[in-house]
């Protein structure tokens, strides 16, 4: 297997490169161009091909071949498309923008309070989960401290979570 070396520097350093993520979106047709070592490798003898294997940050779907407005992204971020349209969402829009803007808000607090829970609901409790407490809904945000024994614990709660926010969650 051969792994390319990336250069880091004018003084051809190598740079160190982290795993990737990319999506296979299949192949995609281009003009005819030969690949040696193909069929027989380090033989010098190639093969002629006109597809090439399209690896992208951004999600073709099973339609279409080249990524659209409406495609999934890897990318917090998004950058312009080497092909296609570029995506309007991405990883941030997607699963962290309505959490941020609620960590943010001028209105939201943070409620550091102690509870007595049962071990059936401490199981069962997700730190995504909604609590209503005292009228209002709160992200839970950790459970701290649980006694398995009492059942006591200490929780952070997140918001109030506003009401037109509520339906999205």
């Amino acid at each position: 297997m051969y792994i390319p070396t990336f250069i880091a520097n004018a003084e051809f350093d190598p740079a160190q490169v982290r795993p990737r993520t990319f999506f296979y979106n299949g192949k995609l047709e281009t003009s005819s161009y030969n690949v040696l070592g193909l069929i027989q490798p380090y033989s010098g003898v190639g093969d002629t091909l006109n597809y090439f294997p399209y690896f992208d940050h951004y999600s073709t779907g099973s339609s279409a071949q080249t990524p659209q407005s409406d495609s999934d992204s890897l990318l917090f971020f998004n950058e312009t498309a080497g092909l296609g349209t570029t995506p309007v969402n991405s990883l941030y829009s997607t699963y962290w923008n309505k959490y941020v803007s609620l960590l943010y808000n001028p209105k939201t607090r943070l409620i550091e309070c102690s509870a007595v829970l049962p071990f059936a609901d401490y199981v069962n409790m997700n730190l995504n989960d909604i609590i209503f407490f005292r009228g209002n809904h709160y992200h839970l945000r950790a459970i701290n401290k649980y006694n398995l024994k009492t059942g006591e614990c200490e929780l952070q709660l997140l918001g109030p979570i506003l009401e037109d926010a509520l339906d999205d969650v």
